[in-house]
């Protein structure tokens, strides 16, 4: 029933969705832009895709449904609380009511005078009154106990305080039920008795069918545990103890996250059926050779991340490939900042398993300033909180250790008892001070191995896998210090089951492949796979910008990808930067573009700070006046080298904005209103040394390895007969 109710709402979901995305103004616009495809076109592509476009959204779904889950639960368990605190109200307040008119019926009778309700109600109240009191007595003191017992109940455990608040509560139902249960019993059987042979009782009970009247109250008072039970037990699979349940019960709060997480998953489903449509519409059309941008608006563009818009590359295929072999450890992702690592991992790690529900995964970034006992212990809480949102059986002890995190602190705690009549007194006290220490590296460590690996054999069970993701790893400087917290995290990495995915720097994976035969790298010993991220080729970029805004002229792709060189970051940013100088009123030529785009760029390097190894006197060079002054960017790179000098780390900024210089002025050269399809369909060849590929590749070079970069940019401009700039001299 659950699940035919959950496929039903994702339909209904899909089919809310549809129309107001096709009727939407960038597709609207986009379609009448293109003109390739017709809106019941887009509408048979989507519903052939729908079960596709949905599992894009399946973790904000999954989300969702967890949401709706525990609020239904919440509600169901609050409306028996609130059924059984009535049925107890009830009970007591019939068992009073009989006792007051069977002691009134009984004193009237015995000295001839009418009963009033006053007496009845006078002797009633003594009895309700009486048996309250005694009830939280009963309440009242094993609370207390508990309290100066239990360590995690003074800690705060959610858990702890739920158990506490059921046995006390369940000590005074079960006195009230008892008590109840025997006054209706008794009470009722002798008015009836006292008003049939109007004479006052003498024995206990009038009838002897009270018994039966007992009988039924207690099958009644049985009720609302059994309900309780059964109600835990078919919430034991996907929620909390009930314990834990008792002691976090808000619902209100639920109700907020449910319409919160309803809001993500529409939010998910729209922007995975925007992609997939804006996909459709570029399959369908014939690619664009005009030299002028008329796309002002690029609502696809704006979102920083990229999600549904990921683009496949070889290093999703062999991380799938790679991990699918591998039980556990570990694997790094390996790439120059920007090249759509992060976004990988994530990919991963909110990505479908072999099973129906998927990962159960982590992603936490590396602070650059790490400390090792701080980093382990905020995974280690992240880990308890994504179970205990799972709703794991794992997730009472996960409680227990966030409460161990988080109260790393010294409590007292006094508990005292008293009681008098009249001059005679008894009292008790008790005081306790307890002093927690923190946790040891070592036991930091072990606790975090052991919850780990009990959690992955659950998931296992449940053919999903859990799945830690590191990120960036490549923030921590020097290389050295990279090492370091790799020699740390690398004792988690052998728990069976549990898979470790981490994104590291290209100079950490040089110096282990560089490593003497013989002797392992810190690297090389922490780490079981690594899987190299490139720099998008020029037509995964085309798609990827296909993705995100629909009838992209091709030799913007082109300027984008070689002024971006092909990572994915920047290449949305340059899309980005162009889109904006376009208005609605007036289009942008090819030329208008590349000039806005490449003084951006100068922009970016005249106003980049120095330092000992970045002079800034060089970077003003990049300034629009001393560009003018010297005639222009080719001129720029010959100044550039005089002012840097032939020696030391001048000399080698020096050929770094020389070739930064060229490289721009490569770009202001080649891609101007001239570009024609056949150029275009030269340079789209890899192997040509005039290629869009050379010149991103170029781009790419520049800081890292000038003596290529410098060499690149020459044969490239050798193949379109452009002015050569000059070899890099020796340093």
């Amino acid at each position: 029933m659950w699940k035919d109710l959950r496929v039903l709402r994702r339909e209904e979901l899909f089919a809310e969705l549809l129309p107001r995305v096709l009727g939407g103004p960038e597709l609207t616009a986009s379609l009448a832009r293109t003109g390739a495809v017709g809106v019941e076109h887009l509408r048979s592509a989507a519903e052939a895709r729908r079960v596709e476009i949905l599992g894009q959204a399946r973790e904000a779904e999954n989300a969702y449904q967890q949401a709706v889950s525990r609020s239904r639960f919440e509600v169901r368990l609050r409306k028996l609380l609130v059924a059984t605190g009535v049925l107890t109200l009830l009970m007591l307040l019939t068992a009073a009511t009989a006792f007051g008119w069977s002691e009134a019926l009984k004193d009237a009778l015995a000295h001839h005078r009418p009963v009033t309700v006053t007496a009845a109600a006078g002797k009633g109240s003594g009895l309700l009154l009486g048996v309250a009191v005694i009830a939280a007595g009963m309440a009242f003191v094993p609370w207390c106990v508990y309290y100066v017992v239990s360590s995690d109940v003074r800690a705060g455990v959610p858990a702890a305080k739920g158990r506490q608040l059921l046995v006390t509560a369940g000590l005074a139902y079960f006195f009230l039920a008892v008590t109840c249960a025997m006054f209706v019993g008794i009470y009722p059987t002798e008015v009836a008795w006292q008003l049939v042979h109007d004479r006052p009782v003498k024995d206990p009970g009038g009838y002897g069918w009270g018994g039966w009247f007992t009988l039924g109250a207690v099958l009644l008072f049985v009720i609302p545990p059994r309900r309780l039970r059964r109600l835990a037990k078919s919430e034991s699979g996907r929620s909390f103890s009930l314990s834990h349940s008792i002691a976090v019960l808000a619902p209100r709060e639920r109700k907020q996250a449910v319409g919160q997480a309803a809001a993500e998953w529409r939010e998910a489903v729209q922007q995975a059926l925007l992609s997939s449509l804006r996909q459709e519409i570029s399959d369908h059309t014939e690619r664009v050779f005009s030299t002028e941008l008329t796309i002002s608006d690029a609502p696809g563009l704006r979102q920083l991340r990229a999600g549904h818009e990921h683009v496949e590359t070889l290093a999703d295929e062999q991380l799938a490939m790679i991990s699918a072999g591998m039980e556990g450890g570990s694997i790094a992702l390996s790439g120059p900042r920007g090249v759509g690592k992060t976004q990988l991992l994530r990919i991963f790690c909110e990505g479908d398993g072999e099973g129906a529900s998927g990962h159960l995964s982590i992603v936490e970034p590396v602070p650059v300033l790490f400390d090792r006992r701080e980093f382990m212990l905020h995974l280690f809480y992240k880990l308890c909180d994504r179970v205990i949102q799972e709703g794991l059986g794992t997730a009472p002890e996960a409680a227990r250790h966030q409460s161990s995190i988080r109260y790393l602190q010294t409590r007292s705690d006094e508990a005292a008892l008293s009681a008098g009549w009249r001059s005679w007194s008894l009292s008790a006290k008790r005081a306790t001070s307890l002093a927690q220490q923190p946790q040891t590296y070592p036991e930091i460590v072990d606790n975090l191995k052991r919850f780990l690996g009990r959690t992955a054999l659950e998931l296992d069970e449940q053919n999903r896998r859990l799945v830690i993701g590191i990120d960036e790893l490549d923030r921590i400087e020097p290389a050295a210090t990279a090492r370091t917290f790799l020699n740390e995290l690398k004792a988690v990495f052998d728990v069976p089951k549990c898979l470790f995915v981490l994104s590291v720097s290209d100079e950490a994976l040089r110096e282990a492949e560089l490593a003497p035969v013989g002797r392992r790298d810190a690297f090389d010993s922490a780490i079981d796979e690594v899987i190299r991220v490139e720099p998008l080729d020029q037509r995964t970029a085309e798609r990827l910008l296909g993705r995100r805004v629909v009838g992209l002229p091709v030799p913007f792709t082109a300027l984008f990808y070689c002024m971006s060189g092909g990572m994915p970051r920047d290449l949305l940013r340059t899309a980005r930067a162009a889109v904006s100088y376009v208005s609605p009123q007036q289009a942008h030529t090819l030329a208008d573009v590349a000039v806005s785009l490449v003084h951006r760029e100068l922009d970016r390097v005249a106003n980049a700070a120095g330092g000992p190894a970045e002079p800034t006197e060089l970077a003003q060079l990049f300034r629009a006046d001393v560009i003018a002054e010297h005639g222009g960017l080719g001129e720029l790179g010959r100044v550039i080298h005089e002012q840097a000098g032939t020696t030391g780390d001048r000399a080698r900024m020096g050929a770094t904005l020389a070739n930064r210089a060229y490289h721009l002025d490569t770009v202001l050269r080649f891609f101007t209103t001239d570009l024609d399809r056949d150029r275009i369909t030269r340079a789209s060849a890899p192997a040509f040394s005039g290629s869009f590929s050379a010149l991103a590749r170029a781009h790419r070079e520049i800081g890292t390895a000038d003596t290529l970069a410098r060499s690149t940019l020459r044969r490239f401009r050798e193949a379109w007969s452009l002015p050569l700039p000059p070899a890099i001299p020796p340093v």
